[in-house]
């Protein structure tokens, strides 16, 4: 595989950062919960959960695990180290075991999604009679309340997804977009909780490129996660579900009977 020079350059800096040199790891994980087991005389460390976790698995025994939101570039990292032919542990390349897949979308409605819209539309409604009245500081005041107006469209935007699945692909849906990626152009799917807890959960998914992608899919029932990992298993996507499906969030301690 080959990676630009942008690519190594944001690949090298995260381990000179971590304080490790490609030639001490052995092979890694992502997309994978962490858990730090106990070690005689220590305490277990905190575990790590959500997306972006990427744990390199050192030579000398040790492992390193940190987090890689999208603003860190998780892409460049593993396009680098695959480039490097450094192993990727969790992924298992997956073959179609089923000719036919129902067409089914994964949709509920969702309070957090109408409390940002009402919240997009008051803080609108609010910059334009501020820009609108007769006080020379009304622009304050408006510029304040547009952009937090854009800031509560974004949110819709990004952060209150659904998911269809068709025979041939899985369907991200927004407000304003649908983005289609055919299963044969999917390595791994992984759900999982979002680390915010209004936003609830995730899918976080590599292309065939090796690239990255993180969607807050609030608007799908945790409850039918696992039978979406199952069907992308039978289309030919190497898919996990890492939540409990009881939980509303990680630290929840509700669990159904």
């Amino acid at each position: 595989m080959e990676v630009t020079v942008k690519e190594q350059q944001r690949a090298e800096q995260l381990l000179q950062n971590q304080h490790i040199g490609l030639h001490q790891i052995q092979s890694f994980s992502f997309m994978k919960r962490y858990h730090q087991a106990s070690r005689k005389g220590k305490s277990a460390g905190k575990d790590k959960y959500g997306p972006g976790i990427l744990t390199l698995h050192l030579k000398e025994g040790k492992e390193k695990a940190v987090y890689l939101p999208p603003f860190r570039h998780p892409s460049s990292v593993i396009r680098f180290l695959i480039s490097k032919e450094i192993p990727f542990d969790n992924y298992t390349p997956q073959e179609r075991t089923v000719a036919e897949l129902p067409v089914e979308t994964y949709q509920r409605p969702s309070l957090y999604m109408f409390w940002f819209f009402v919240l997009f539309l008051m803080f609108l409604i609010l910059g334009y009679y501020s820009i609108s009245g007769s006080v020379w500081w009304g622009f304050i005041p408006a510029i304040i309340s547009f952009g937090l107006s854009l800031f509560f469209i974004s949110m819709l935007m990004t952060r209150f997804c659904y998911l269809t699945l068709t025979n041939d692909a899985l369907l991200v849906h927004s407000v304003g977009r649908t983005i289609r990626y055919a299963y044969e152009d999917l390595r791994k799917v992984n759900f999982d909780f979002a680390r915010e807890q209004n936003f609830t959960h995730v899918m976080e998914l590599l292309d065939k490129d090796y690239r990255y992608r993180l969607f807050y899919i609030g608007r799908v029932s945790r409850k039918k996660l696992n039978e979406i990992a199952e069907r992308l298993q039978e289309a030919g996507v190497d898919a996990t579900c890492s939540l409990n499906d009881s939980k509303r969030f990680y630290k929840d301690t509700y669990v159904n009977h």
